[in-house]
């Protein structure tokens, strides 16, 4: 029961910094068990345009089958324009995120937190505490009632942003406004670590950090994948070296043998 009642103590603050209205879709306060969608956010800080989808992946969704792969076309009209106002070599970041809010009993401790994807594997500060926490969400439910109607959970939207409009996501930076203690969104060509800030079963208060084994990885011709990391093939030179290394270590035994 000592437990129960700090759950609702935090249950409660995670509803006073998302908002009280709470609907199905976005918000990661929702009043059910899915949790929030995940929402692919794109920015591009050079020619100052942004790209955000909703991937119509729930968090109880996801965490059904966490190290599944997963394949998403995001090629569609808005995609096309930020790629279009693509020069090589632009200032571009991406992530994926979203999160849980309820945190009422023992079974919503999986599923409490904050979902993200991450530059580093293993981040060396995260958010300490569910308050800290709900306040990082309450920043991406910021984000998110910008850029997404609360509609139907089939009904994945995307958007196309300019400087100057609502829903353009680079005033969030790569952080969420400093809300999130580490670098969440990454340059494209980079794989991206996939992480779930959550707190502990001791207190339902202290931070802690899940790190899933898939990674996300993000293409402009319009290809987003969450899958394991592939193993890095050694270049042929290296084998070249290797193997006249041993030449070479097999030529001295066999001279120190006959000696």
């Amino acid at each position: 029961m000592k437990i129960l009642a700090k759950s609702v103590a935090v249950a409660a603050i995670a509803m006073s910094v998302t908002g009280v209205a709470e609907a199905r879709i976005q918000a990661i306060g929702d009043a059910t068990a899915d949790g929030s969608e995940l929402l692919l956010n794109v920015v591009n800080y050079t020619a100052q345009n942004s790209y955000t989808l909703d991937l119509g992946l729930t968090i109880a969704q996801f965490l059904a089958n966490p190290n599944q792969a997963l394949s998403f076309n995001v090629n569609n009209s808005d995609f096309q324009s930020f790629t279009a106002a693509y020069t090589a070599g632009d200032n571009v970041t991406w992530g994926v995120s979203g999160g849980h809010g309820l945190l009422n009993e023992l079974t919503d401790l999986p599923l409490f937190g904050f979902f993200t994807t991450s530059v580093t594997n293993l981040p060396a500060k995260i958010d300490d505490n569910a308050p800290d926490i709900s306040n990082t969400m309450g920043v991406w439910n910021t984000i998110v009632s910008e850029v997404q109607t609360q509609d139907a959970n089939a009904n994945n939207l995307s958007t196309f942003r300019t400087i100057g409009q609502l829903g353009y996501t680079a005033a969030y930076g790569n952080d969420f406004q400093t809300a999130l203690p580490f670098v969440a969104q990454g340059q494209l060509g980079t794989a991206l670590a996939f992480v779930h800030e959550k707190v502990n079963i001791d207190d339902f208060d202290t931070g802690e950090l899940d790190v899933f084994n898939n990674v996300w990885k993000l293409d402009l011709n319009g290809s987003l994948t969450y899958a394991p990391t592939s193993a890095v093939p050694l270049p042929g030179a290296v084998w070249m070296f290797g193997a006249g290394l041993m030449g070479l270590l097999g030529a001295n035994r066999r001279k120190a043998v006959a000696a």
